[in-house]
This record gives C-alpha cells, sequence and structure tokens, in this order.
C-alpha cells in the first residue's frame, strides 16, 4: 500500500482502536500500519451513486430476511492481516458478531462490496481480498467498477476455492445464503451517464 522505504511505526490493535475511537476522519490498520480512509476513497459522485444503490438494492431484497445491510461506516475485522477496514457495504446475517470489546466492527459478514476507484482498485483487488478471503463467514465477493457498467462476483466454492463470475449491463447475479438478486442495471442506475443537467 505504501512505496516508502523509511522504517515503519508498527501500531497495535489497542492503539488504533483508542485512536479510532476519538478522530475526526476514519482510518484503517492493515498489518499493523495506519491509513487515512479519506485519502484512499472514491469521492466521486458515480462511485457515491454506485454505493448508494447497492446498498438500497442489497435492504431491498434482504427486506424479509434475519439479515442486515451495514455502510462504510461500519468496520469489517480482517483476521489475516490483523486489520480493520471499512467496506462500501456489506450484510451479516442472524446475531451480529463483533469483534472483542467493541460496538462498531464486525466480524461475521456473509457479504462484502466494494465499488472500485482509481485509487483503491489495486489496493481492493489485491491485498483486501486476500485479507477478506480469510473472514470465515463471508461467502460473496462484490467488486464494482465505478469506471464501466461491470461487476465482478467472487463466490466461496467447495474446499473454500473462489469462483469469479462476471457479469455486465442487462444482466442479473444472484447471491445465495442468503438469496439476493442484484441487477446491474439498478446498481449502475444514474450514474456513468453524461450529466446534461436534465
Amino acid at each position: 500500500m505504501t512505496t516508502s522505504t523509511a522504517p515503519r511505526v508498527k501500531t497495535s490493535i489497542e492503539e488504533y482502536l483508542a485512536m479510532e475511537a476519538d478522530a475526526a476522519e476514519k482510518h484503517i490498520l492493515w498489518d499493523g500500519e495506519v491509513f487515512s480512509v479519506q485519502a484512499m476513497a472514491g469521492g466521486t459522485p458515480d462511485h457515491n451513486t454506485i454505493c448508494a444503490n447497492a446498498i438500497v438494492e442489497l435492504g431491498t431484497a434482504l427486506r424479509s430476511s434475519r439479515c442486515r445491510v451495514l455502510t462504510s461506516d461500519q468496520k469489517v475485522w480482517v483476521p489475516r492481516k490483523r486489520g480493520f477496514v471499512y467496506p462500501d457495504a456489506m450484510v451479516a446475517c442472524g446475531r451480529l458478531a463483533l469483534y472483542p470489546g467493541t460496538v462498531d466492527v464486525v466480524t461475521n459478514p456473509v457479504v462484502i462490496v466494494e465499488v472500485l476507484s482509481e485509487g483503491t482498485e489495486r489496493f481492493d483487488r489485491g491485498e483486501k481480498f486476500e485479507g477478506y478471503r480469510t473472514i470465515e463467514s463471508l461467502q460473496h465477493f462484490v467488486m464494482v467498477s465505478s469506471q464501466r457498467r461491470l461487476v465482478e462476483l467472487y463466490t466461496r466454492g467447495d474446499g473454500g476455492a473462489w469462483v469469479l463470475r462476471e457479469y455486465g449491463e442487462g444482466t442479473e447475479l444472484r447471491l445465495s445464503g442468503p438469496d439476493i438478486p442484484l441487477s446491474v442495471d439498478s446498481l449502475y442506475r444514474l450514474a456513468l451517464e453524461a450529466d446534461d443537467g436534465a
């Protein structure tokens, strides 16, 4: 995540949680290093529109279930990297499991959604997905491009192997356990359009 050759000061989980509780802006902890979320954020209207659409679509699909949709204000625990990150959206079912001693760190997501941006795509596809795969409860990782209408769905298969399926305009992906149909067109509603003021 960083190319500096200077010695890095490692931050403990306890130090990070104490710092984050008092911080005015969000940070992630990744393999002992702290990074500003604001410095990594997509921040464009298209990125934010897609995030909002994903939350609405997930919430609508899960309305009659015991599953909840959580926004990018919620942290998730990533075991392999001993880290905490803020996914763009996640789904947790049944009783919410929290990291010991916290009230805002989820440990049992079944779905994580990341809307890719130029500043985060490499990290989201690489180290972050590698870390997410160590979350035992996670069944689906959804990567949504903010540059073109492309959704990549990774599903945990037999033996823990992750299977990739790609979806484009006019298609629908279906997540299982819980059953969630997601229309690609709905995810991109009002995004990636020329702003003609209409």
